[in-house]
């Protein structure tokens, strides 16, 4: 049996932020980048798109009215340089930021919240995500941990005070109610979240 081309090629899964850039969108809407390597990831479930929708109209509700905050869905966040790193991006389901200058890309330094819907099993989101988002200095972490269709709990994380590592802040059952950076208080059902 022939063996795959990047088992003789470890290189070939490689691509570099030019190579992501020149790519087909739909080829760039199945992927993650993490130190160079490409990871493909499945479609989201009605259900996911339901929370994250809903979940999105809740945080923008949620913003002060002072400040420029934005709330964007599925939204490439690019890693900040890191010395010996290859290019890394992931793409949160949603991402809480200050306002962007037109035609700026987002960076993981622009990102005060990032949400991640994800089942109890998904060993990326509970594990991969939450070190390195930690690493990149995002302040607040949420995972939205469904059960099928419904919400179970969203297990809230706060950077400590090394900026390096998160603390569980917080489960939340059957509602989500907290502060987050920049004084936005959110209230919101999980009932509210799962509507259609």
């Amino acid at each position: 049996m022939p063996l795959p081309p990047w088992a003789a090629d470890p290189s070939s899964l490689l691509i570099t932020q030019e190579e992501y850039e020149a790519l087909p969108e739909e080829i760039c809407k199945a992927i993650e980048v993490v130190d160079g390597r490409a990871m493909f990831h499945e479609s989201p479930t009605p259900g996911h798109q339901r929370v994250s929708r809903n979940l999105t109209v809740a945080l923008l509700v949620a913003r002060p009215s002072h400040l420029c905050i934005d709330v964007l869905q599925d939204t490439d966040m690019r890693y900040r340089y890191q010395a010996g790193k290859r290019f890394t991006f992931r793409r949160p389901d949603i991402s809480v930021l200050r306002c962007l200058e037109a035609g700026a890309r987002l960076w993981s330094g622009d990102v005060l919240v990032a949400v991640e819907i994800t089942s109890s099993d998904d060993e990326v989101n509970f594990n991969d995500k939450r070190a390195e988002y930690a690493a990149q200095g995002i302040p607040v972490y949420l995972i939205v941990v469904m059960d099928g269709d419904r919400v179970g709990s969203v297990e809230e994380y706060r950077l400590d005070r090394s900026g390096r590592n998160y603390q569980l802040a917080a489960v939340h059952r059957g509602t989500l109610v907290t502060e987050l950076p920049e004084g936005m208080k959110i209230e919101t059902s999980f009932a509210d979240l799962e509507r259609i």
